[in-house]
């Protein structure tokens, strides 16, 4: 080579680096130095930066970043992800995989996608499947057929490791955590309401079945819980115009199928999970140290992906063939917090039927915005003692206690959601509203696809939809002077009523002030406006 200078090959790991290092300022020639490269080099690697990141991001959950050099995607990037979503899949199953099965169904997969192409065009040879694996990672194909019979002896073998991860790590309930994930039909009504109203039933109003998926995540104590996370098709609809989206109740992510996936996770993971937690942790004078159990889910990344530089901040993973005897969030907790939204759903029809001709009209007015805040509200509703009671049937394993009738527990705040009032009102049945409040009892946070559905969703190529909430216009902005007039006027009204309470008082008077600061400044660089035009 010319200089002399010895062959460098550099690992997208290693690529990273010296992008962080020309971010910072660090000079080409002193990176060149220090990695034994010559500054074209790192100009190429500067010019393909865009490309490199986002490699990176995909292979991260993979753990294949550090041994990667080339960004090279297969030569049929679709089928590719199509296999491996695939794969995925399977995994979360359990199901054990060999090489020869992983060929074998890329053959017939590959027939079901491209249908127009002869059987020899494609051959799942043994390179093609050694790409594969090295591309996503796989280390081992060959796995030993895994105990997948649910019952309460496999959760002992786990409780015995939880516990002594728990006694080594040195954690409290306060720092022990669990998340979980849960669709929801978010403006769904019983079907006799639809029916009694003329809209031939929901199958001409398919709508209402929109689905989103929501997270919810606490501490073993009860004393805290994160907001939710919300993952809505639209990345930002009309009704959120305005509006300061860090500043809503809940985590809002957006994709065009509203699932968690490995990019959504790993983000609020870093970004919210690890400071709230250490902002949470600082409060109550503990050492940052936490852990946050999850079901093993495809839609979960990697646990080594997921651990802060320290170490501090960890994931565990519950096995796949115990969680719903010992995870926390789904002993209940997620079918209560749904339960209360529905029937926030219906006080809020309730109250508003007469602005509606009906009750379709009700659901199209329904914005995703209303959703989000029926939905903290409902979250937030749930006792502390019902979000620490939920994990008794695995922390009996820490403090050697037997859990007093988990199942009577679980259901208690459930069976204390009193929906008579308004069934009586909207005249439906106790089988109607059972059959309406498990609509969407099953629903994960991640699909199980079939292989239509596999092929289906690696081809749809569209971004999400930006525009869902089409009926009406856009939110118009309030001005400054109306807003100091409502919360005066929302403040006197307060003031009368025997619920009123020196927080909320003070809440909305510092609301009016922050109304009537702002209101003031407009006027003031008003004035100065037409000072410099008259001048």
């Amino acid at each position: 080579l010319l200089g002399g200078r010895k062959r460098v090959t550099l690992s997208i790991d290693t690529k990273l680096e010296i992008l962080k290092k020309l971010d910072s300022g660090v000079t080409l020639s002193n990176i060149a130095v220090e990695y034994g490269i010559g500054k074209s080099t790192i100009t190429d690697i500067r010019k393909s930066q865009e490309k490199i990141k986002q490699f990176a991001k995909e292979a991260k959950d993979n753990g294949t970043v550090k041994s990667r050099c080339i960004v090279r995607k297969a030569a049929d990037d679709a089928f590719d992800k199509a296999m491996h979503l695939w794969f995925a899949q399977e995994r979360s199953k359990g199901t054990p995989i060999s090489g020869v099965m992983v060929t074998e169904k890329a053959k017939l997969l590959y027939r079901e996608m491209y249908p127009d192409k002869g059987e020899n065009h494609f051959k799942a040879s043994t390179g093609w499947l050694c790409r594969f694996k090295n591309r996503h990672g796989i280390r081992q194909l060959r796995m030993q057929e895994e105990f997948l019979t649910t019952d309460w002896n496999a959760a002992g073998v786990f409780k015995n490791i939880f516990k002594s991860f728990i006694e080594q790590h040195e954690l409290t309930r306060d720092q022990v955590f669990n998340c979980d994930e849960t669709g929801l039909y978010w403006h769904l009504l019983p079907n006799k309401i639809l029916a009694d109203s003329s809209e031939k039933q929901a199958k001409n109003f398919k709508s209402s079945k929109d689905r989103v998926t929501l997270m919810a995540t606490a501490n073993a104590s009860g004393d805290f819980r994160l907001p939710l996370v919300f993952i809505h098709k639209s990345a930002k609809p009309r009704c959120f115009a305005n509006v300061t989206m860090s500043a809503l109740p809940v985590h809002y992510y957006s994709q065009r199928c509203p699932w968690m996936d490995k990019g959504i996770f790993s983000d609020w993971f870093f970004k919210h999970f690890v400071p709230l937690v250490k902002d949470y942790l600082t409060s109550k004078s503990l050492p940052i140290r936490a852990v946050l159990l999850m079901d093993n889910a495809p839609s979960h990344p990697a646990i080594e992906n997921l651990l802060t530089e320290d170490g501090s901040i960890r994931c565990l993973f519950l096995p796949r063939n115990i969680t719903s005897f010992i995870q926390p969030m789904d002993r209940s907790v997620l079918e209560n917090m749904k339960c209360r939204y529905k029937r926030n759903l219906l006080q809020r029809l309730l109250l508003g039927s007469m602005q509606f001709e009906s009750y379709t009209d009700f659901c199209k007015q329904l914005t995703i915005k209303d959703a989000v805040y029926m939905c903290a509200e409902s979250w937030n509703e749930i006792s502390s003692e019902s979000l620490r009671r939920s994990w008794n049937a695995l922390w009996q394993c820490i403090d050697n206690t037997e859990p007093d009738n988990l199942e009577n527990n679980d259901q208690m705040e459930i069976n204390q959601l009193d929906f008579s009032e308004v069934r009586q009102l909207l005249d439906i049945t106790m089988e109607e509203q059972e059959e309406w409040l498990n609509a969407d009892k099953h629903e994960n946070g991640h699909p199980i696809l079939s292989d239509h559905e596999i092929i289906e969703l690696v081809r749809e190529t569209a971004q999400p939809d930006s525009d869902s909430d089409k009926e009406g216009e856009n939110p118009k902005k309030i001005p400054h002077m109306q807003a100091e007039e409502c919360f005066t006027a929302c403040l006197q009204w307060l003031e009368q009523q025997p619920e009123a309470t020196p927080i909320n008082l003070m809440m909305l008077h510092k609301l009016r002030t922050l109304a009537a600061k702002k209101l003031v400044s407009n006027l003031k660089q008003s004035i100065i406006k037409d000072f410099f035009k008259s001048t």
